[in-house]
């Protein structure tokens, strides 16, 4: 009899063990997954998951459009052209020559003279006048105040002394960029009935304004200005 007991009572706790173990891999009631699944469509839930996406998405293309405009190419610097006394210079040693070769005659003495008084000038108008690109224009400004100001209007064909780039047809120095005496460029932002007046008379093209002004700047510079500002170049 006892040994009948002790094997009912071993199956009883071997039965009670297995039940517990397998209630461990139960499917969960419906209720359950009723409220799980109700949990994630809920509206906060669905806000959530929205708002997450945005802030992805906006890192992404953000960061993107913010490189973007990080690579655009920088504005190039507003600049004044260095002013340059060697064509004044140049006419006083002119002026000598003169009067050395016609051996301090009076033709030579009076040509002499009036290349001497003509480097004045020059040396007179480069310290007063500055050449300067900004942003969108070529202009011709007074320094003598010690501040860059105002030129006033041109003296041959009116309007301010300032041209846009993209009104550039041409330019270059003569009688070439080695040895400059005078700067030369044609624009088409002046009144084309003003085209023919002043130096304009002299242009057999047509198509723009004319301009010419002593080599009173480091033409170096100045080709450097023209040709990185985009300015038209008619190329020979």
């Amino acid at each position: 009899m006892k040994a009948t007991v002790a094997p009912t009572l071993l199956h009883v706790v071997v039965v009670l063990v297995v039940a517990g173990s397998a209630s461990a891999f139960a499917p969960t009631p419906l209720a359950n997954v009723r409220t799980t699944r109700s949990c994630l469509s809920s509206p906060k839930a669905r806000s959530a998951t929205s708002i997450q996406m945005q802030n992805l998405l906006g890192g992404i293309f953000g960061d993107a459009a913010a490189k973007e405009k990080g690579a655009e190419a920088p504005k190039i610097p507003d600049f004044v052209v260095t002013p340059s006394y060697s064509l004044a210079i140049g006419f006083v040693f002119y002026s000598l020559f003169f009067v050395v070769a016609l051996q301090a005659s009076i033709l030579g003495v009076i040509l002499g003279g009036l290349n001497l008084l003509f480097a004045s000038f020059l040396a007179v108008q480069t310290n007063r006048l500055r050449f300067v690109f900004d942003e969108t224009s070529f202009e011709l400004k007074s320094a003598l105040s010690g501040d860059l100001s105002d030129t006033g209007e041109n003296v041959v064909v009116g309007g301010a002394n300032r041209w846009t780039y993209d009104s550039f047809v041409n330019w270059d120095f003569f009688p070439s960029r080695d040895i400059p005496i005078l700067v030369y460029f044609k624009e088409t932002q002046t009144p084309s009935d003003k085209w023919e007046e002043g130096p304009g008379q002299l242009d057999k093209v047509g198509g723009g304004q004319i301009h010419f002004f002593p080599a009173i700047a480091d033409c170096r510079e100045l080709e450097e200005q023209f040709t990185m500002r985009g300015c038209a170049k008619i190329e020979d």
